[in-house]
């Protein structure tokens, strides 16, 4: 009787110990042959490769607003137009859409409100909005593509680390300076008189890793 006990308790001990060997046989035999080929990632990775989907996607629709303005505006001046502005009018190669600092001197030009707001992706109902209605709709979207634009410059730099959050949504772990400055900064940046300068000096402060493991 005890032979009979102590054998099952003995392979299922073996199999704790072989957990590598334990979960390709599960994966054998549950993931479909798609997901059987997808490329493996650490839980870090994951969440990094998460939080910069997301981070793009905030950031996309500021991004093309504001290439398309620029390139209204460069016409509109009788400049030439360069083959970066008119690559970046529609929705093109993410390498040639605009870049967080050529945003921001978008932003000192005078062309946010309303030039750069009025290309923003909104409802047909929010169109009909004008004056400080529109930009309070507007300016919450407008925020959140600057924010994902610092999370992509943080994690490409190597300045942000993941946050797994096993409680909540995946995101990022930004070194401290950016979580104690970042969303005064950001709101400076789309407030009605747009102030770049709290942002711009962030992004020339010298940056420390964070340190905080994620929990």
């Amino acid at each position: 009787m005890t032979d009979r006990i102590s054998r099952p308790m003995t392979v299922g001990l073996s199999l704790l110990h072989d957990s590598d060997r334990v979960f390709a046989a599960l994966e054998a035999c549950t993931l479909s042959p798609d997901s059987a080929r997808l490329r493996r990632m650490s839980w870090d990775d994951l969440a990094m490769a998460r939080a910069i989907t997301d981070a793009e996607g905030w950031s996309r629709p500021l991004r093309v607003a504001v290439a398309r303005a620029l390139r209204s505006s460069a016409h509109d001046a009788g400049d030439t137009v360069t083959r970066r502005q008119d690559a970046t009018a529609g929705e093109g190669a993410d390498d040639l859409l605009p870049t967080l600092e050529e945003i921001l001197g978008a932003f000192d030009r005078g062309l946010l409100w309303m030039e750069i707001a009025d290309r923003m992706p909104k409802p047909d109902q929010a169109a009909r909005l004008f004056g400080s209605s529109a930009r309070n709709f507007i300016r919450p979207r407008i925020f959140d593509g600057l924010a994902g634009m610092v999370h992509l410059r943080l994690a490409e730099s190597g300045h942000a680390k993941p946050d797994i959050a096993w409680s909540g949504q995946p995101g990022l772990i930004l070194p401290e300076s950016w979580e104690k400055g970042m969303d005064d900064a950001i709101d400076a940046a789309v407030a009605d008189t747009p102030d770049t300068a709290p942002l711009r000096a962030l992004l020339a402060t010298p940056t420390a890793t964070p340190s905080r493991v994620p929990a």
